[in-house]
């Protein structure tokens, strides 16, 4: 009787399970030194429980790149979680039968000390009317000789039991095939209309075929597939995702650009395709997300964020600049990243999330994506973390979809952690002292065009340069300037990139 009573409290965190707080925790980054053989055990725990986002510094060496998901119990406390590689209990301990995910040389390659790099393509399930058992969906890369060469060419499931090892999970079944198609990186789910199961979608690489996968209480039962839309190109490194109320399905890169599709959470079949040029000086950096009310969506470009009205009569001249990189760079073991804009993920305080490209000590936050224009305040670098961040996001579907809990609850509050990255000047100017000439240089070029101003003691300026728009050096002539010590300042549309001071001989 006793060893019952134990084990009954041990299951606790699982008993009861509903999927309010299935994405309440959110592990991302570990920082490693770009010189060989020297990991740092530092990784940012996001949790929303209690009414607030809490920002932690985990002592864990386990990368978190492009391969990112995890999972909470109905208390909001982590079960588990996994970067592709394997699969780690709340102890962060692989799990028994949880090593060697994705079998194949990519895995030999990344995992012994990387995460596996199949962006947005891992994503766990609950099983429909079980609690306590999870279905884990990964993608993973294969080799060919011909180009491309390396492509997606599986789409596994594992299957996680949480009654097991004392309630800290067994894996009980692993690299289970479900699809040995080549498809685009990263999948997606969304609640079946039934409110139980599951649709998983997945993209063909090639032509315009989009697979959905069924899964019920009986496990996965239905593998289908739908041509819709025009011909893909070859995986854009874009992003897809569902409207938080499932009406919606959208994917863009920075190939194909935007395709919007209406979704049946009945029948899982896609219709009303439509395909929007966004940005066509767009870089293999790009992202999207849904707004809570399901009536925005959001598109990132490596310097741009857009918003696009989903209600207006026409949703391609809706579009709307919301958002444009400020010239910041971050510094990382004496390199220097500017802090662009890549994926994003809508949080449960209803904020949404956007990572960067590069490893990076910020996340930029969308924090009114209801609202239209501006006023759904973007901020860049919003939320400070204490470890760097690779690009990587965790990859949820909208778990309270059909439950009858709220899509996010904007009564979270933010928790500052009091630690803001050191800032790095964006703006080098030299020769220091000089003579003559001085050179003025931007450590990655900006959008917009870049004021150079030098002022001397009194405040009174003496030289005026301009850097247009992608430029990111100007030679600066000082003949005339008397010697002594002046101060310089650098603005792009009043805010300030960078200031500092310059003596002259």
């Amino acid at each position: 009787m006793k060893n019952i009573i134990i084990l009954g409290f041990m299951l606790c965190s699982i008993c009861g399970f509903s999927q309010g707080k299935m994405d309440y925790n959110w592990l991302i980054g570990v920082e490693q030194d770009p010189s060989p053989d020297y990991p740092i055990n530092c990784m940012n725990l996001l949790s929303f429980k209690a009414g607030e986002l809490d920002i932690e510094r985990l002592s864990v060496s386990y990368p978190l790149y492009g391969t990112n998901t995890s999972i909470s119990g109905n208390n909001g406390n982590l079960l588990f979680y996994s970067n592709g590689c394997d699969i780690k209990d709340r102890q962060h301990n692989i799990m028994p039968n949880g090593d060697g995910l994705n079998p194949g040389i990519l895995h030999e390659n990344n995992c012994p000390d990387g995460g596996y790099s199949a962006i947005g393509g891992i994503i766990i399930l609950p099983t429909p009317n079980d609690t306590s058992k999870f279905y884990v969906f990964h993608q993973a890369f294969e080799v060919f000789n011909e180009s491309p060469f390396i492509r997606i060419n599986r789409l596994y499931y594992s299957k996680v039991d949480m009654t097991l090892n004392n309630a800290l999970g067994d894996v009980t079944i692993k690299n289970q095939p479900i699809l040995t198609s080549q498809i685009q990186v990263g999948i997606q789910a969304v609640k079946h209309g039934n409110s139980q199961d599951w649709w998983v979608m997945a993209i063909s690489l090639y032509g315009n075929k989009y697979y959905k996968i069924l899964l019920t209480e009986d496990g996965v039962t239905e593998i289908d597939s739908q041509s819709i839309g025009g011909v893909l190109s070859f995986n854009g490194g874009g992003q897809i995702a569902f409207s938080p109320d499932g009406t919606k399905f959208a994917k863009y890169d920075f190939m194909d650009q935007l395709m919007l599709f209406d979704f049946d959470r009945n029948t899982g079949l896609l219709s009303n395709y439509q395909q929007m040029e966004i940005d066509s000086h767009l870089l293999n950096f790009s992202g999207l997300a849904f707004s809570p009310n399901s009536k925005r969506l959001y598109l990132s470009t490596q310097t741009k964020l857009w918003q696009l009205d989903l209600e207006a009569p026409d949703i391609s001249a809706s579009k709307t600049l919301v958002g444009e990189y400020d010239g910041f760079v971050y510094e990382f073991f004496n390199l220097l990243f500017p802090v662009y804009f890549q994926r994003m993920q809508l949080g449960p305080d209803c904020k949404i999330y956007m990572t960067s490209h590069g490893p990076v000590a910020y996340m930029h936050v969308i924090n009114d994506p209801d609202e239209l224009g501006t006023a759904c305040n973007f901020e860049q670098r919003g939320l400070p973390l204490p470890c760097s961040v690779n690009y990587s996001i965790p990859n949820f579907p909208h778990y309270r979809l059909g439950t009858g809990y709220p899509v996010c609850d904007s009564n979270i509050v933010y928790v500052s952690s009091g630690y803001v990255p050191p800032p790095v000047q964006a703006v080098r100017v030299w020769p220091n002292p000089a003579s003559g000439r001085v050179t003025v240089s931007l450590l990655v070029p900006l959008p917009q065009t870049v004021a150079w101003h030098l002022h001397d003691q009194l405040g009174r300026e003496v030289r005026l340069a301009l850097l247009p728009a992608g430029q990111q050096e100007v030679e600066v002539q000082l003949a005339g300037v008397p010697p002594g010590l002046y101060f310089w300042q650098m603005e792009q549309e009043g805010q300030r990139v960078g200031s500092g001071k310059l003596i002259m001989h």
